[in-house]
């Protein structure tokens, strides 16, 4: 991070800085990845390679030690010896960092703690500083201060028991600036932190679940354009998958689908965010026909009815190879909502048309 390169990249483009540090293919030539695998390798094979790195030294924990020491936490955490002393090195030499005025220093603050994230802390004043800390930096002036400190604060919620209800208060804030990240970066991971965020807090959640589906559909109509021009490559490649982490962000809202009011207001969304894909025919995103599935398990509402006629349509002209994403969806219609589909003869023609078509297709 702190190579002339890098520090370039940092200063003149941001959000491509973090596109790099993010993209697991960037790691097969990396050679600070080489690195830290050769590093790990050689201290969890050889037993005196761990003495011999200096990192058990009360002086070595600067800055570019704390590399060292967070590709190394899995062994740490696990020796005796250097267990026992995790939570003082966190709350001497780490946390401190977090309010240094240097955006690199803090990123790699939360890197470690991310790391660190399993660690017995045994004194709760330092399990409330570092959440409090981590939480605080997710409005960070530097983007990758953001997402870093966003992907640390997800997985000590996730593995401290604790931490949880510290951060159940702050829960809509935080939810708002990662909302914020995610549509600025377009970075994948952090859909997944989302997503992790959304069944711990689901209860917490729900009154701004409206609120939260409006930001992610926004956001997909964001990419899906922005995708659209693209002329390929990796670029485009990055977009559906980033694409695709918010469909599933979107079907993991579905922990509220207790509350029917606020299921029939995410259901007006998803629709506007599933007829975008159908009428621009970019079925590559055959995640939203789970989600329409999700919509009509219980009900199949008028507005769902509506959705048929669409999905004929683009079966007719290139959706068979995508009736297998398509069935069960189309199933609900004729199981859950039986007396619907008898009363209108369009709809069984369109249901007849597309069992023929596929029947006759595999003869």
């Amino acid at each position: 991070m702190c190579t002339d390169a890098g520090e370039e990249l940092w200063q003149e483009d941001p959000y491509e800085y973090i596109c790099t540090k993010y993209d697991v293919f960037e790691d097969f030539l990396s050679p600070t990845t080489a690195a830290q695998t050769l590093l790990f390798t050689a201290c969890s094979k050889r037993k005196e390679v761990l003495q011999k790195t200096g990192i058990l030294l009360p002086d070595s924990y600067r800055t570019k030690s704390l590399h060292r020491i967070g590709s190394l936490a899995e062994i740490l955490l696990k020796k005796k010896i250097c267990k026992d002393q995790t939570e003082c090195m966190l709350q001497i030499h780490v946390l401190p960092l977090f309010s240094s005025e240097l955006g690199y220093v803090r990123a790699r603050a939360c890197w470690v703690l991310y790391y660190f994230c399993e660690v017995k802390f045994k004194s709760d004043q330092n399990l409330q500083t570092a959440l409090e800390l981590t939480r605080c930096l997710t409005d960070d002036r530097e983007m990758l201060v953001k997402v870093e400190a966003a992907t640390a604060l997800q997985v000590l919620i996730s593995n401290q028991e604790k931490a949880k209800e510290y951060i159940m208060p702050f829960i809509r804030p935080v939810m708002q600036a990662l909302f914020s990240i995610i549509r600025e970066t377009e970075n994948d991971d952090l859909t997944n932190v989302i997503q992790k965020m959304i069944h711990e807090y689901s209860e917490e959640i729900t009154p701004i679940a409206v609120e939260m589906t409006q930001h992610l559909a926004m956001t997909f109509n964001q990419v899906i354009q922005t995708g659209s021009d693209d002329e390929g490559g990796d670029d485009k490649a990055f977009s559906q998958i980033f694409a695709m982490g918010i469909l599933n962000t979107i079907d993991t809202l579905r922990v509220v689908e207790d509350h029917k009011e606020i299921t029939q207001q995410l259901e007006g969304i998803c629709l506007q965010v599933i007829g975008t894909v159908l009428q621009q025919h970019v079925l590559e995103f055959s995640k939203i026909f789970s989600l329409a599935h999700s919509l009509t398990c219980e009900q199949v509402s008028p507005q769902m009815w509506q959705l048929l006629p669409l999905v004929f349509e683009v079966f007719e002209q290139d959706g068979f190879n995508y009736f297998t994403d398509m069935m069960p969806f189309l199933h609900n219609y004729v199981a859950v909502d039986t007396d619907t589909l008898l009363s209108d003869t369009n709809y069984l023609e369109m249901i007849y048309s597309l069992c023929k078509k596929v029947f006759t297709g595999f003869i």
